[in-house]
């Protein structure tokens, strides 16, 4: 048993280390300012233990998921205290710009009070976990199946 625990933790942190590579190797944008900074944050060598405790988080809350969704009202709390706030809206930017969390077009309200967002919108993103076939898109089960109990 301990065998297969110690096998599952280290599949997550291999692939908790791709995703977090992905992010950081990718080149930003050019002419965007925000990716700019993102791009800084993440590859500020004093910031690489916050990137992979971001990227840990919010990649183990979607494992958890069927789906794989994920929003940050699930994993705001479970980030360890001593993160520098302003890497984690970097790492979530690299992480959507390499293409591992992606939005689904799903808004869900922000539980966070103590950041003055309570209430507002925030995005459901998918973690897209590379070589994992992907969930089909709730606009597509249509096409694999009956829309009805007749089959019709």
């Amino acid at each position: 048993m301990k065998a297969a625990t110690a096998s599952r933790e280290l599949d997550v942190r291999e692939l908790v280390g791709e995703i977090a590579r992905r992010a950081i190797s990718l080149p930003p944008a050019t002419g965007d300012p925000v990716a700019a900074v993102a791009a800084l944050l993440v590859l500020d060598p004093r910031n690489t233990d916050h990137v992979e405790a971001v990227t840990t988080v919010i990649v183990c809350d979607a494992l958890g998921d069927p789906w794989r969704e994920t929003t940050a009202n699930q994993w705001r709390a479970v980030l360890p205290t001593w993160i520098r706030p302003q890497v984690i809206g970097a790492t979530v930017q690299r992480m959507s710009a390499a293409g591992v969390l992606v939005h689904t077009g799903r808004w869900v309200r922000s539980t966070d009070t103590a950041g003055g967002n309570g209430g507002k919108p925030q995005p459901v993103y998918r973690v897209i976990v590379p070589g994992e076939d992907q969930p089909l898109p709730f606009a597509r089960l249509g096409d694999v199946g009956p829309v009805g109990p007749d089959r019709t």
